[in-house]
């Protein structure tokens, strides 16, 4: 029974709700007078903060606008040629290192090449070495086997 009162009083409450969506007109209207405030205020503020920006150069400037003398701009221009020199030493430094990165890698590449040669060397002269152990170690066998056979033939 209490879902059927609520579902009356939905009903009855969806006339009034309709209307509480509605804005007025008064708010609506409000609403752009204070958009246009809001972009007037931007605008002047852009103005008036490019205006202070202008007055603070003035003043640290000497009361003028224009940098076109001075022992300022003379210092500035000393600094700017010291600069200039020292990434001119710089970027010959780093020329030089790659240079000498390029010469280590040209050796390191003909130490690799020369190092392989020497290992095959010595990889074919173990073969041999091996094979005449081999050949070596049948030598000795067959003597020891012969000395044997002597030693048996002359203690009959």
């Amino acid at each position: 029974m209490s879902v059927h009162s609520d579902t009356l009083e939905m009903t009855t409450n969806l006339d009034s709700h309709d209307q509480a969506d509605a804005a007025p007109e008064l708010e609506y209207k409000s609403v752009r007078s204070d958009s246009l405030n809001m972009f007037g205020a931007a605008i002047g503020g852009a103005i008036l903060g490019m205006l202070l920006t202008l007055l603070v150069l003035a003043m640290i400037n000497g009361g003028t606008l224009s940098f076109t003398g001075g022992e300022r701009l003379d210092a500035l221009e000393a600094n700017v040629a010291r600069i200039n020199e020292n990434v001119g030493s710089v970027s010959t430094n780093v020329d030089i290192v790659a240079q000498q990165a390029q010469l280590v890698q040209t050796q390191l590449d003909t130490l690799e090449s020369s190092m392989t040669s020497e290992m095959a060397t010595v990889n074919e002269s173990l073969a041999v070495l091996d094979e005449t152990r081999t050949q070596f170690d049948t030598f000795v066998g067959a003597l020891t086997v012969a000395l044997d056979e002597i030693n048996g033939v002359s203690e009959e």
